[in-house]
């Protein structure tokens, strides 16, 4: 780090410029507008179903369907993009350019998080109204092809939680960028960051099982690996709502603050991580 950056204060609205440029960069990539178009297709699909006059149970099927689309597709759309983004700024050494400029490694860090999370919270954004959109439609047919199935008229979809749901998802993602973001800080390519982030997305969504053993387990060696586990990954099992909400359960707002809090900790706990490591990098 040069003299004159060290002497330069931090500033926010450089940590905004970059994620602004991050985001306009990646809603234009093919990839984005790929992975939205199979995941609305993907979405649509579930109305091949509806010759099954499942009922109101269908309903059940189509929230199961997007809820499932947003996590697998939100996941993979946050991995991809977030190492292709951050380690292409540094294999095509545009990074160089940018960090010659006044500016602090830690704000690259930062703006290349924020866009790559506001990418994926603007596809999910976009799933959520597809969702909502579908599930508002085929819930008004089957109102009216088996009124017997709905008390009163009364629709039985509680629309505000799946938008809930959707936020809840913005917050695992933002961890989920976060790692990958700290992988690629000392990865020579986007590949080994994508891999790394895969699996610690896989590891994340089984943490609880390591929590849970080691509550059982005698070994101390054992214990202290469990308890490693459960400290250095994210238990994104926590984030899977979504067979509550399909099946119209309403969840305490208690709830979705602890969430938001959790998310908010992990994520800055590799961000922090993730800028030391970047600044000890020879670029």
């Amino acid at each position: 780090m040069s003299e004159s950056t060290k002497r330069l204060s931090w500033s926010t609205s450089r940590v905004v410029t970059i994620g602004l440029n991050t985001f306009r960069e990646a809603v234009r990539t093919k990839l984005f507008i790929a992975m939205t178009t199979l995941a609305m297709c993907t979405l649509a699909s579930s109305f091949l179903f509806c010759e099954f006059n499942f009922g109101s149970s269908e309903l059940k099927f189509i929230a199961d369907f997007g809820f499932g689309g947003m996590t697998v597709f939100g996941s993979a759309l946050a991995v991809i993009v977030t190492a292709q983004l951050f380690n292409g700024e540094i294999e095509h050494r545009t990074a160089l350019t940018l960090l010659a400029k006044p500016i602090h490694r830690s704000e690259f860090v930062l703006g290349k998080f924020l866009g790559s999370w506001a990418t994926v919270t603007c596809f999910l954004g976009m799933l959520s109204v597809c969702l909502v959109f579908a599930l508002w439609f085929r819930e008004t047919s089957i109102l009216a092809e088996y009124p017997d199935d709905f008390e009163g008229g009364r629709r039985i979809v509680q629309y505000g939680e799946i938008v809930w749901f959707s936020v809840v998802q913005v917050f695992r993602i933002g961890i989920l960028c976060a790692v990958v973001i700290l992988f690629s800080t000392y990865a020579t390519s986007s590949l080994f960051a994508m891999v790394m982030g895969v699996l610690v997305w896989i590891a994340g969504q089984l943490q609880h099982i390591a929590t849970e053993a080691r509550g059982v387990v005698d070994n101390l060696i054992l214990k202290s690996v469990y308890a490693l586990a459960s400290f250095a990954l994210p238990n994104f099992h926590l984030f899977d709502i979504g067979e509550k909400l399909a099946l119209g359960e309403s969840l305490p707002s208690s709830l979705y603050l602890k969430l938001f809090v959790y998310a908010f900790l992990y994520s800055s706990f590799y961000l922090a991580v993730a800028s030391a490591s970047f600044n000890r990098r020879e670029l």
